[in-house]
């Protein structure tokens, strides 16, 4: 009987002993897909959820809301293309790095990206004003503890609309009055993470 009981203990301490060594299950955290398994559809994406292009280093960055931006395929990579203004803050950094974040947001969260696309990073610290809360990925980029999916990129491309090139009622968005003229910037889908929020 006593050597049971011993037994019976031995295997309960050497369960307990492989449970400490197994990584701890955080269902809230954000968990890595391949680019070809985000099931969104891109145009809903950008246009009904708006994004955050998020780009710099830790005490240095920047970040804006866009409303403009594609997802595909192109030089037989994944790709996300942004487009920013020449006008806009954001536009030095971009010009500056090789990486930046796309990140997407819950419906709850738009007022903050109105706040964040409407404000510019020269006048203060736009992102503490807008309630979200900056976090970094293991590469060391920028995104927000409050995003649904976050895109790393690495920039294989980067220039200028070429005004004549433009139709006229694409022309027409880059009137005197209007935006500066945008950069178009292609990136290398690198990371995707998503955030799974049941049970928060």
């Amino acid at each position: 009987m006593k050597t049971k009981t011993i037994l019976t203990t031995l295997a309960l301490l050497a369960l307990m002993s492989c449970g400490q060594n197994q990584p701890a299950e955080n269902p809230t955290g954000p968990r890595e897909i391949d680019p070809a398994e985000i099931k969104e559809n891109p145009i809903a994406l950008f246009n009904d959820h708006w994004a955050l292009v998020t780009v710099g280093v830790p005490d240095d960055l920047n970040t804006m809301t866009i409303s403009w931006g594609s997802l595909g395929e192109l030089w037989n990579k994944p790709v996300v293309t942004v487009y920013v203004s020449s006008s806009r803050h954001t536009h030095a950094f971009m010009e500056k790095n090789d990486h930046f974040t796309l990140s997407f947001f819950p419906p709850e969260q738009r007022e903050a990206l109105q706040y964040l696309g409407t404000h510019s990073g020269r006048d203060g610290d736009k992102i503490q004003e807008s309630g979200l809360t900056l976090e970094f990925l293991e590469s060391g980029l920028p995104t927000f503890k409050e995003a649904d999916m976050v895109i790393e990129a690495r920039k294989l491309y980067g220039a200028p609309f070429d005004r004549e090139a433009l139709a006229e009622e694409a022309a027409a968005f880059y009137a005197p009055g209007q935006m500066g003229i945008q950069t178009v910037y292609i990136g290398e889908i690198e990371h995707v993470w998503v955030r799974d929020r049941t049970g928060e």
